[in-house]
């Protein structure tokens, strides 16, 4: 029976209410009473209502539509009852736009507990009281949200979209699983490559600076096609590789092959040829995961504790066919000299007069020329010319102001073009890409070309099988100088009163005509008849097959194969000085065969190349099997086991060969013959003679092979979805340690847990602001095989031995059964905390403890100088800091901030090896210099002052009793501590904004607390004593130096060098000249911290409705600046405090995106 009053007419507004709540609302403003079950309405949430003058009746239908709840009303009394309905079953799958399925995701249905979540293949079935109005929930952490409405069709199929307001790190990839950040321990930092993606540079690993708490990045060269150098939580490894391990879609990249070559003119291919990830194209990524603790690298075993860099490439849709094409044309500035402190051409002349008149000594009487003031003057006080000749021409010199930049560098110009072509059904879907990006360095000569190409292919043959394809290639050229030619450094060091196009004299010396005093030297002539080339081409193959067995049950089968091949060149031509002065004695062509300086050349004609030929080649196979159980909506199983097989096999031959011809067809000529061979001094050798030493090691073959075999397992259970258990562990055997059967086999596990507390029920009811609060904490042990080391007896079988008729071996290595795998144990613990759904926070303290393995000096009798074992003791602890926040977000404007923060404390344990003081002042980093001190610190001589008589420098602590003075004295008590040359707290900032269609990017980073050594302005002085050859230019410090008493006050630039300049003797017995002690004083130390402006940008996204009408699916605009500026002690005068010796160029791009 309806009462009368039911008709009264109410407004409520309600959001987001349990049903319980609104009915005490609705009583409380009504002359109704409700009753009803308690359990029947328990789980009713979400209930949002918004009604203005409307019945009682209506209200209710609104609020229990889709629920299988009734109600009836009876006088002032309205009693809420289930339904008495029949049940159905619905069914379907659950997939992401990729077509991939979606395990884990769940369905609702709206005022019940009735539900399900995905299996492993996707699929869910749940029954239900049938009724109508039956509402579906959809939901997947990541993905948008789909509700539907039931129809009475029976099986439902839905595909949900990526969520637009969640980071793509919700879903993040640890070791061989995808896991969903809220059953996360370990720490995991994941970006999505959009979001850092620069277009002036070529390869990811350089757009990762400043982005990733814990993860230091930093420059080497400016060079095009150099890579930076990368460290995750310090250093745990003093003679192993410090590089993280590089993953791409669940494969290990391998190393590439070293250069194993001494040769002064190899050194720059040690910078072209490349890193593990020089092929990937940045356009191929959708993300990058860095695993930083244990329990996240623990799986990967012994090659990730440095650390791993985990690259997820972009995956296939199943939509309709799309192409995509992205082109960025990039600038990048010219050096200049008001970048450096370098003098004019008038100072250098002024300066080399002073010096003259201060009778700076020189290391050998300057060579009469006309082309430099030192030159000039000695002909003028030989009478050679006269003084109207000699001002003349000093006036010359005085204007001249070459300017080496401008001939010797440029605007750097580089541009890159991606094309890609995707699309598909559920059934089979594909991707295909093509990159091609050229760049042109800003020294000329320094340019860089390559090609990459894609092929993915998903297919789904049956319902529970996928199998996933791929194909990589790229081929990379690079062309850069031979090792002795460096147009950068020649522009900032050669003096500017010489004309670029002459042939000046510069000191050289050949064994076999003592009588050369120096030889015609030209810059660019030299850079013309040298160089270096490097060529290499990759080529993987993946497979990935995928079986959902049973719901909670799935094989993967991942296999993966790749092919480097690389070809290095170097070479010097018969034209160059490098020639003259090593193997000819003379100039290009100055001579007349039948000369006797003809006949004591080694090689007359041609010049010299280095060749470096290597193949790479491996496999990488796994077999996963994967569990993966939801007992209800809060507790659910992961757990994962597996094995892994992987094998690389390194070729590579190094050659060098004397003759080479260039110009001529790239013809080999023969040196001169052993009884053709007249020296003019010295004495050939025996055996071959002269030939030996052009022959003797200039081939050599390197054949190497590196196997592991890994089995693996993950366990994870979550608990009420608040608590998380997990273990992993791995063990990994390889064929590095094959003579003690206790260390072949290296095992690697952690532990952690975690606590979500925001899900406890006070939490919510009394802080519901705190949208999430996670409590994690993990511990782990690793292991980390160097690799060319052995416990083995390791010999160097060479050639025949002249003295004996033999053949004969070294040995490299003395045996040590004990040497076993480097083991590191790391405690990890983070908070993770997520306010009003805006501010998102993390929090990390860190502590690991490696033992490395060291070199010990060895006594005379062993017959090698040292060896190898473990012991070395590195301690690193740390805090990272993560927030990102979006405090704007409106339909036309948005603004967003992400930073991050970490400090690295790192210490050396005890050591008995013996440190010289050398160690200490170069800070050397291959050993612990003290306990308790940072790996890379460095110590220095105590300055204290200038003479106010002399301008020479004055140190403290070096004043000791003769008696006091010895070799073995702790060089420390002598020395004062300077600081580390790494930093330990890095920073980074990114800021976003958005106006409709328009959007703002930048970003900054910054590292401090490291020092730097400055160059010193004596640097170009021949042991720090001796004035500079004439052709070098002087740091122009040098112009502020003492030079009469008083100047001390306001300078701390000792005054130059006399003849008559006593030695210093220091605590340790060794004396030496006063600069030298100095030039590694604390005055040169400086702070090596800064903070750069990485990038600006600037795009611009066409609105969709226009891009229909020009028959397009997007359309956008970018604009880009990069290394804008450097905020950093005044005292680097323009060098950049990354690469010390050099500048980053600042780069502008033009971008445009179109897509069909």
């Amino acid at each position: 029976m309806i009462q009368a009053q039911d008709n009264q007419r109410i407004s409520v507004d309600l959001r987001e209410e349990t049903l319980e709540s609104v009915l005490w609302y609705l009583q409380n403003r009504t002359k109704f009473i409700f009753m009803y079950a308690t359990e029947d309405i328990a789980n009713i949430t979400d209930i949002s209502v918004r009604a203005k003058d409307k019945t009682i009746t209506e209200i209710l239908d609104e609020c229990l539509e889709g629920t299988n709840l009734t109600y009836e009303i009876s006088g002032s009394a309205i009693v809420i009852k289930k339904r008495k309905t029949d049940k159905i079953t619905i069914s379907g799958w659950i997939r992401d736009t990729s077509g991939e399925a979606l395990p884990g995701a769940t369905v609702s249905v709206r005022g019940s507990k009735q539900g399900a979540i995905a299996g492993l293949d996707g699929h869910y079935t749940f029954s239900i009281p049938a009724q109508e109005g039956l509402i579906l929930t959809y939901s997947f952490i990541g993905m948008e949200k789909k509700t539907v409405k039931y129809t009475g069709k029976r099986t439902i199929n839905v595909t949900l979209n990526n969520s637009s307001n969640t980071e793509i790190d919700e879903v993040v990839v640890t070791g061989y699983q995808n896991i969903q950040r809220r059953d996360l321990v370990g720490s995991i930092t994941t970006v999505k490559a959009k979001d850092i993606i620069m277009p002036s540079y070529t390869t990811i690993d350089q757009m990762l600076q400043g982005r990733v708490a814990g993860m230091v990045v930093t420059n080497t060269s400016s060079r095009v096609g150099t890579a930076p150098k990368i460290q995750i939580r310090g250093t745990s490894t003093l003679l192993g590789n410090q590089d993280p391990l590089w993953v791409v879609d669940g494969i290990i990249q391998e190393d590439p092959l070293e250069l194993d070559a001494t040769s002064l003119m190899t050194n720059d291919l040690k910078n072209i040829i490349g890193n593990q990830i020089s092929w990937l194209n940045p356009a191929d990524i959708e993300s990058i995961s860095i695993l930083k603790d244990a329990s996240a690298t623990a799986i990967y075993g012994s090659k990730a504790s440095n650390g791993v860099i985990e690259i997820t490439t972009k995956k296939n849709t199943t939509d309709r066919l799309s192409v995509n094409y992205t082109s960025n044309f990039i600038i990048g500035t010219r050096p200049n000299y008001d970048q450096f402190n370098y003098m004019n051409s008038k100072e250098r002349v002024l300066f080399s007069q002073e010096a003259f008149n201060w009778g700076t000594p020189y290391s050998a009487e300057p060579i009469k020329q006309m082309y430099t003031y030192e030159g000039l003057l000695n002909m003028y006080l030989s009478h050679d010319i006269s003084s109207e000749e000699f001002l003349a021409q000093r006036n010359v010199l005085e204007t001249q102001n070459t300017d080496w930049f401008k001939l010797l560098t440029r605007r750097a110009f580089s541009h890159n073009h991606n094309l890609s072509v995707s699309g598909g059904t559920n059934k089979y879907s594909y991707s295909a890409s093509m990159g091609y990006s050229k760049s042109e360095g800003q020294e000329i000569g320094n340019d860089s070309e390559r090609m990459t190409g894609r092929l993915a292919i998903t297919i789904r043959p049956v319902q529970k099988l996928t199998i996933n394809a791929a194909i990589n290639g790229s081929v990379n050229t690079n062309k850069g100088f031979a090792g002795g030619v460096n147009p950068l450094g020649y522009a900032t060091t050669t003096n500017r009163s010489i004309d670029p196009d002459v042939y000046y004299q510069m000191k050289a010396s050949y064994p076999y005509n003592e009588g050369v005093r120096s030889l015609s030297y030209n810059f660019i002539n030299e850079r013309e008849n040298s160089g270096s080339k490097s060529a290499s081409s990759y080529l993987s193959a993946s497979l990935d097959l995928k079986w959902n067995i049973l719901d909670w049950l799935t094989y993967q089968f991942t296999g993966g194969y790749s092919d480097n091949n690389s070809t290095n060149e170097a070479w010097e031509s018969e034209r160059t000085f490098y020639i003259a002065e090593n193997y000819r004695g003379y100039d290009f062509n100055s001579v007349s065969p039948a000369s006797k300086e003809f006949k004591a050349a080694l090689l007359p004609f041609g010049g010299e190349l280095f060749t470096n030929n290597t193949h790479q080649y491996s496999y990488n196979i796994q077999n996963k099997l994967q569990f993966s159980k939801a007992f209800n909506d809060e507790n659910r199983l992961n757990a994962l086991i597996g094995m892994e097989l992987r094998s690389t096999t390194n070729k590579g031959i190094n050659n060098t060969v004397w003759g080479y011809v260039p110009d001529r067809g790239e013809v080999i000529t023969s040196p001169t013959t052993l009884q053709a061979f007249e020296p003019i001094t010295g004495s050939q050798n025996s055996g071959w003679g002269i030939l030996q030493r052009i022959y003797d090691g200039g081939w050599r073959k390197v054949n190497t092979t590196d196997n592991f075999f890994s089995v693996f397992a993950t366990l994870a259970y979550s608990f009420k979805n608040r608590y998380v258990i997990n273990a992993n562990v791995r063990n990994d055997a390889s064929n590095r340690f094959g003579q003690d059967t206790n260390h072949r086999i290296d095992p690697t596990y952690s532990f952690g847990f975690s606590w979500r507390a925001s899900e406890e029920r006070f939490m919510r009811k009394y802080v519901g602001w705190i949208t999430n609060l996670n409590f994690r904490g993990t511990y782990g042990i690793q292991g980390n095989a160097l690799t060319r080391l052995s416990p083995d007896l390791i010999l160097n079988q060479g050639t025949v031995a002249d003295l004996y008729n033999r053949y004969q071996s070294t040995i490299s290595q003395i045996p040590n059964p004990t040497l076993s795998w480097e083991r590191t144990k790391s405690w990890n613990f983070g908070i993770d905390l997520e306010l009003f759904n805006l501010f998102n926070m993390n929090l990390e303290y860190y502590t690991r403890r490696s033992n490395a393995i060291v070199e010990l000096d060895l006594p005379y009798e062993y017959g090698i100088s040292s060896m190898k074992r473990n012991g070395g003791i590195i301690h690193n602890r740390g805090i990272e800091y993560t927030l990102t926040f979006t405090p704007i977000q409106k339909r036309d404007y948005a603004l967003s901030v992400s930073l991050n923060a970490s400090k690295n404390w790192n210490e050396g344990g005890h050591t008995d090896i013996e440190v010289k003081a050398s160690d200490f002042l170069n800070g050397r980093s291959d050993i612990i210099l003290k306990q308790g001190y940072p790996l890379s610190s460095f110590w220095s001589y105590s300055f204290a002052g200038l003479n106010g008589q002399t301008g020479e420098p004055q140190f403290n602590l070096l004043d000791i009793p003769d008696d006091q003075r010895s070799r073995l004295i702790d060089p420390t008590t002598y020395l004062v501590y300077s600081g580390q040359r790494d930093p330990y707290f890095t920073g980074g900032l990114s800021l976003s904004f958005r106006y409709k269609s328009l959007t703002l990017n930048s970003s900054f980073s910054l590292l401090l607390g490291n020092k730097k050594r400055l160059p010193s302005p004596y640097s170009q002085f021949s042991s720090s004593y001796y004035m500079p050859d004439p052709y070098t230019n002087i740091n122009r410090d040098l112009l502020n130096r003492w030079k009469e008493p008083g100047d001390e006050v306001h300078t701390i630039i000792p005054s130059l060098p006399k003849g008559n300049m006593s030695l210093i003797q220091l605590p340790n017995g060794e004396s030496t000249f006063k600069i030298p002690v100095w030039e590694q004083s604390d005055a040169m130390v400086v702070s090596g911290s800064f903070l750069r402006c990485r990038n600006i940008g600037l795009s611009w996204q066409m609105k969709r409705e226009w891009c229909e009408k020009i028959y397009m699916k997007n359309l956008s605009l970018n604009f880009n600046m990069d290394n804008i500026f450097v905020i950093a002690s005044k005292r680097f005068n323009g060098f950049d405090p990354e690469i010390s010796n050099s500048v980053l160029p600042r780069n502008y791009s033009l971008g445009i995106n179109i897509g069909f």
